[in-house]
């Protein structure tokens, strides 16, 4: 690496490993990967039925809402 008294850009510093290397890289990966997941349950969800839905307490109008909204927190909620 370089010495104290030097001025490198960043973009010169990536070694692998370091933290700009991590954002850099591995940053973009993780996000694709989680949009992945998120557009692949949203196709499972909405494979099924109405009436599987149904069973499952599901309108197919929340479909959206379920995947992207985090656990207990629906944007309707049925009777509560």
């Amino acid at each position: 690496m370089a010495k104290s008294s030097e001025f490198y850009p960043p973009w010169q510093m990536v070694e692998h490993g370091t933290r700009l290397a991590n954002w850099l890289w591995h940053g973009p990966i993780r996000r694709y990967r989680a949009w992945r997941k998120l557009r692949k349950d949203r196709l499972k969800l909405a494979a099924l039925g109405n009436a599987a839905l149904k069973d499952l307490g599901i309108d197919r109008s929340e479909i959206p809402s379920i995947i992207h909204a985090g656990e207990n927190e629906r944007r309707r909620n049925h009777g509560a």
